[in-house]
């Protein structure tokens, strides 16, 4: 009978070190393809599960570099179902993250931490233990990897955290806790090289909007590069923001500023608009059209964001909601690409037509409102509007046509 279970032993040992290099080789493979990280969590799960040992669930946590979010989270179980959540950035930390295991091995520094699920007093040390023991659980274990130097690393919390939960009789092995420590340590490698294009992605979607940072990504990072479109651009400006800045602190300017920006920019956003850049007290945004039949939408939804930009800042709980602003839109072909500096580039929409919607804005100065288009957007949405006499602008030969909605909103103003 020693003999048959040590023969057992060796037969096992073989097919387990097999398993995790077959698995060695297809998270490799993974890698160097598009990586995707929750489809590579999904199949490593599975791959665990049939080949090395019963895994009831997995789960993984990386924080993020991103304006909102503050970590994501990604937890696979047996029945194939991949659950995500992302938490946002709050100032206080919410109870079920501070109450479970993660935290503390975040807190405590542990680069692994096993729990024996079959003890009482095991499962009464976090609220998730519980859920974890009635579904059956015996064993789990988490491991926690800094990317980076430790120190920083720690301190920035930039690193990943993963567990795995079974439901094994008798837990985990030895030789199985082996053998996902290897695999583990190299899934880790894959989760950085994700993170890293994914903060890339994020910071640029943040900084240059989501068009933009989907042509640099795909490969247009070069001086000139870029395409002629044709789009719908909406520039918008706050007025008498220099007599604001030399009356105010500057954090109550800040302040007033980003609460102007967030209702005009999210009004944009929230029409399908791309807004490339803020400059100064200003933005610049589009509203790309991809044929003909297209620009009536895009100019009707341009007047949307304008509308309730407008609405959004009256309602604004502070002096913001005093605020005046006004927007030019025109619709033309312009130039989407790569612009600037041999060592310092920009990734925006440059042309006549851009210069064009700036003087519009201008112009709501000199006739005192809010908003006007030119004749190329007007002529696309059917709306009773205000028409203007032909007005002359700066480098034209000759007068433009300019009008207004005749929304009341829109059409009083009282701009400095």
């Amino acid at each position: 009978m020693a003999i048959n279970n040590a023969a057992d032993a060796s037969v096992r040992s073989r097919d387990l070190d097999n398993a995790v290099k077959e698995i060695e080789r297809w998270l490799i493979h993974s890698m160097l393809g598009d990586v995707l990280l929750t489809d590579i969590f999904s199949k490593f799960s599975q791959k665990i599960d049939k080949s090395l040992f019963p895994l009831l669930r997995s789960h993984m946590t990386m924080r993020q570099m991103h304006p909102f979010i503050d970590n994501t989270d990604h937890t696979w179980h047996r029945t194939g179902e991949l659950s995500t959540s992302s938490r946002p950035r709050t100032l206080i930390a919410e109870p079920n993250w501070t109450q479970s295991p993660l935290f503390h091995m975040l807190a405590n520094t542990l680069p692994e931490y096993r729990c024996d699920l079959t003890r009482p007093d095991v499962v009464e040390r976090y609220p998730i233990f519980s859920k974890f023991a009635e579904d059956g659980g015996t064993d789990y274990i988490a491991f926690l990897s800094p990317f980076g130097n430790e120190e920083n690393a720690l301190k920035q919390q930039d690193g990943i955290i993963a567990s795995w939960l079974t439901d094994q009789q008798g837990g985990f092995t030895e030789e199985e806790i082996a053998a996902l420590r290897r695999l583990v340590s190299l899934f880790f490698v894959a989760a950085r090289i994700f993170k890293r294009e994914q903060t890339l992605h994020d910071v640029l979607s943040a900084y240059l909007g989501p068009a933009a940072a989907h042509q640099i990504m795909e490969g247009k990072h070069q001086r000139g590069d870029g395409d002629v479109i044709q789009a719908v651009i909406w520039i918008c400006d706050l007025r008498g923001s220099s007599a604001l800045a030399d009356q105010l602190e500057m954090p109550a300017y800040l302040a007033l500023l980003n609460q102007f920006f967030e209702s005009m920019a999210e009004a944009v956003m929230a029409e399908g608009g791309e807004v490339l850049k803020f400059m100064g007290d200003g933005f610049l945004a589009i509203f790309p059209t991809m044929d003909g039949t297209a620009i009536s939408d895009a100019a009707q939804r341009a007047l949307n964001a304008a509308r309730k930009g407008a609405e959004a800042l009256a309602n604004q709980p502070s002096d913001a909601a005093k605020l005046k602003f006004g927007i030019g839109i025109h619709h033309g072909d312009v130039m989407f690409g790569n612009i600037g500096a041999r060592e310092r580039l920009d990734f925006s929409v440059i042309g006549p037509a851009v210069n064009m919607a700036s003087r519009l804005q201008d112009l709501t100065k000199k006739l005192n409102v809010k908003l006007l288009v030119s004749s190329s957007v007007a002529d696309q949405v059917t709306i009773d509007w205000r028409r203007f006499p032909p007005q002359s602008v700066s480098g034209l030969k000759n007068p433009i046509e300019v009008l207004t909605p005749a929304w009341p909103e829109i059409i009083s103003d009282h701009n400095p």
